[in-house]
């Protein structure tokens, strides 16, 4: 560290040390005494010296408090998960990560388009295609045509007025989420992040992106474990938020397009949820 950072570090502290010294409490009780070959300035009364016999013996240990030998109570929620893995019922079916897609795993491809619509948003309309092949050009292992049809995809979400809301005033992304609800199996919690969360007076608007290709038609057709994902977010935003409209929507990257997650659709998953445990 320069010596003049030094110094402006020494003057920041040792005024205030000082000041301390002086305070009328402590004082009176400020003494010089030997510290080795120097002498220093000390507050109340010298340490003790103890010898290794001065040690605390068995006798002198703290005998073990009761509750120490019982059994802990079982928790309030039985089991806290992850809303898209909940009422997961044929796990052969979820397709494996190395599965692949153009030379590309859909996951990660996923991944990386999610990380775009999570970092965009925040930069004006003109930087956002150079943002986005800046963030890109790290992943060294991916083609041009590759990076350019991530970029188009997370772009033309951006671009659409119809998604205005979803990046506009009062949203957010990446949000975490945990808790429960009156409309959740019994001893069930979540934990999760939300993809975007829009709060507004009167409403509140859960989104979650989805990079499947082809997507689906209409939103009955879309996986039933988005659905459920989707009714277990606004169940527990319905408790954080009490008063206001929690809507839920799905955004397609392909298309793109979005598609409201309906009422009824989000009551029928987690009346299904809680019939099968």
């Amino acid at each position: 560290m320069p010596a003049r950072r030094k110094e402006e570090n020494l003057k920041g502290w040792w005024p205030l040390l000082i000041a301390a010294k002086a305070h009328a409490n402590v004082a009176p009780h400020l003494r010089e005494t030997a510290c080795g070959a120097i002498t220093v300035v000390r507050f109340g009364p010298d340490p003790a010296r103890l010898g290794r016999e001065a040690g605390v013996s068995d006798d002198d240990q703290a005998v073990t408090p009761a509750w120490a030998a019982r059994d802990a109570a079982a928790e309030a929620f039985a089991r806290v998960a992850a809303p898209s893995g909940v009422g997961a019922v044929d796990p052969g079916r979820a397709p494996s990560p190395l599965a692949d897609a153009g030379g590309l795993g859909r996951f990660r491809r996923g991944d990386l388009i999610h990380r775009l619509l999570q970092i965009l948003p925040d930069l004006p309309g003109d930087e956002r295609a150079n943002a986005a092949g800046v963030l890109l050009a790290r992943e060294t292992d991916l083609s041009d045509p590759q990076r350019r049809e991530m970029a188009q995809a997370a772009l033309a979400v951006l671009e659409d007025p119809r998604f205005a809301e979803v990046f506009g005033p009062g949203s957010r992304a990446e949000v975490a989420i945990a808790g429960t609800a009156a409309g959740l199996p019994e001893g069930l919690a979540i934990s999760g992040r939300i993809d975007r969360l829009v709060v507004l007076a009167e409403r509140v608007l859960v989104v979650d992106f989805k990079t499947n290709r082809p997507s689906p038609a209409t939103i009955e057709a879309a996986d039933p474990a988005y659905l459920r994902q989707m009714a277990l977010y606004a169940a527990v935003l319905g408790e954080v938020f009490p008063g206001r409209t929690v809507e839920a929507a799905l955004v397609w990257t392909d298309g793109p397009k979005l598609m409201p997650v309906q009422e009824n659709l989000m009551a029928q998953s987690l009346a299904e949820l809680r019939r099968n445990g």
